[in-house]
């Protein structure tokens, strides 16, 4: 399998604000959820009753982090997920994928590493991209 990554194309978004961009998104993906989570557990300790102390405290805060984490873990990343490929695009260049056998392509402007592992398993498996050497 080829992989290559162009740099002829013009893009949209100049490479310097790309690369904030995607160092802003990063941060926004790591401290949004962690911070919620915090919040919720602050927010659930506040409404605990008086009386409950010890293991049953710690079990009510450390579920209400660990839910808040996960739904805003995902919520987060679902809204930058598009930002995200065009940034990591902007800043790795266009790349385009083949198989050496047929020659099948595929090409991409916004991509990240794990569409990168697709693509390359797609066109790693014969079967799966109709490959007739």
């Amino acid at each position: 399998m080829k992989t290559e990554t162009r740099n002829r194309v013009a893009h949209t978004i100049p490479l310097r604000t790309a690369r904030a961009g995607l160092l802003a998104l990063g941060l926004v993906r790591a401290a949004v959820p962690a911070v919620a989570a915090v919040a919720a557990a602050r927010v659930v300790e506040t409404q605990l009753a008086d009386h409950v102390h010890g293991l049953g405290r710690v079990a009510f805060l450390v579920l209400a982090a660990v839910v808040a984490l996960f739904a805003i873990d995902s919520a987060v990343t679902e809204l930058t997920e598009r930002p995200y490929r065009r940034a990591y695009g902007r800043v790795h260049g266009p790349r385009s994928w083949s198989c050496e056998d047929c020659g099948r392509e595929i090409t991409a402007r916004q991509w990240t590493p794990s569409d990168a592992a697709v693509f390359e398993a797609h066109l790693a498996d014969p079967a799966a991209h109709h490959c007739n050497p």
